[in-house]
């Protein structure tokens, strides 16, 4: 047989079996291409619409040492997307009439929380939603982690940046939120500092604030009588209809396995500012969570109404992110990162098709690592329409 005859059959075999193939098949032989390519120990990825769940894998391990294979159903953190459930706590309770986006932080607060350099300029609880409170992380970001163990890394092993920051936690010690944020931004406190505050008016200028969201969401534990985490526990049982311990500074919940850039498996840290980064949810919670906000956006969810769906997952003329959600042209949602963790979550408002990825290795200043992510990402925005 000639090569040329032997070169058309081998292209009709290739041709015949793609043609056979699903387009949910052509994606996985994809995105594992994509893995066995890639420097991270695994990773879950899900498409979704408001009727269903399209497509929903996973890759890699959990452990990479165990080999355990990364699991659909196993809880990982999912970091700063933990924000969003800030914001539907906050609809929630301007629905019930008991805040209003446009009251001073003040008027709630057993402490006061002042911008010194615009004393008579209030914080309200819009600004701390929006991301334009004038409230800046700092140095607090530092004081804001505790470790479970001690902390015996050398710094060739994990990197200078973790190395730095994990020292300054390991000296750390777990403070409740309302303490924590009342040393850091009371005049009074023992962690207060003015460069904790921008120079600019509260309200006029959009910088990105862990401690700000913290502050809403210890808005919404003084407004209910109820402690965030467990407001938020009632939540995802009640109406998402998820199991409860989803949060990662409760000691008896089960963690996953991390890893520093170097594949080092990183030891256990908590946060004190849990509300800005600290839940955990599946690949298949959080496909579900996508799916109903694309619910709700379409007025089909019970959770809220369409009107609060719209003004939380929308933005005035100043910033540029909803209530604890971010807009990217047409994309509504959020991401986040964090020492082992890289999730990316968001739904297109006018196609209503929503995707999520998530990875137990973070992409901290590692170019190489988050355009990896991002090729992910894009295979699967390939695909979202064909499915």
């Amino acid at each position: 047989m000639t090569r040329i005859k032997i070169a058309f059959l081998l292209a009709l075999t290739l041709s015949t079996r793609l043609m056979g193939q699903s387009n949910q098949e052509r994606l996985t032989e994809d995105l594992s291409k994509h893995f066995k390519t890639s420097h991270l120990p695994g990773f879950a990825v899900a498409i979704v619409n408001a009727d269903s769940i399209l497509y929903q894998e996973s890759f890699g391990f959990e452990n990479i040492q165990t080999k355990t294979p990364f699991s659909l159903s196993k809880r990982f953190y999912v970091a700063s997307i933990t924000k969003t459930f800030i914001g539907i706590g906050l609809m929630k309770l301007l629905e019930e009439g008991k805040l209003a986006l446009s009251t001073p932080i003040n008027d709630i607060l057993p402490f006061e929380v002042v911008n010194p350099h615009y004393k008579d300029n209030p914080i309200t609880v819009e600004h701390l939603a929006r991301h334009t409170s004038s409230i800046l992380n700092g140095n607090l970001a530092l004081k804001s982690w505790y470790l479970d163990d001690e902390f015996d890394f050398e710094k060739k092993e994990i990197g200078k940046m973790a190395f730095n920051d994990f020292t300054s936690w390991a000296k750390n010690t777990k403070m409740e939120l309302g303490d924590f944020l009342k040393e850091s931004l009371s005049s009074e406190g023992s962690l207060y500092s003015k460069k904790t505050f921008s120079k600019t008016t509260p309200g006029a200028h959009y910088e990105y604030s862990n401690v700000g969201a913290a502050l809403a969401a210890y808005i919404i534990e003084l407004k209910t009588g109820v402690s965030f985490d467990q407001y938020v526990e009632n939540f995802i049982t009640n109406e998402l209809h998820f199991k409860p311990g989803v949060w990662r500074h409760h000691q008896g919940n089960e963690l996953p396995i991390t890893y520093f850039q170097t594949q080092v498996e990183a030891p256990i840290h908590r946060p004190s500012l849990y509300p800005t980064g600290g839940m955990m949810l599946s690949c298949e919670e959080l496909a579900l969570y996508v799916k109903e906000m694309i619910n709700g956006y379409e007025g089909k969810s019970q959770i809220l109404h369409q009107d609060s769906f719209l003004k939380m997952m929308s933005s005035p003329d100043i910033g540029k992110g909803g209530l604890f959600w971010e807009l990217n042209g047409d994309t509504i949602g959020h991401n986040g990162g964090n020492y082992g963790v890289t999730c990316f979550m968001g739904f297109d408002k006018t196609t209503g098709i929503g995707k999520l990825f998530m990875t137990n290795i973070s992409s901290y200043k590692n170019g190489n690592l988050l355009q990896e992510m991002i090729a992910i990402w894009k295979k699967l925005s390939q695909y979202e329409s064909t499915l």
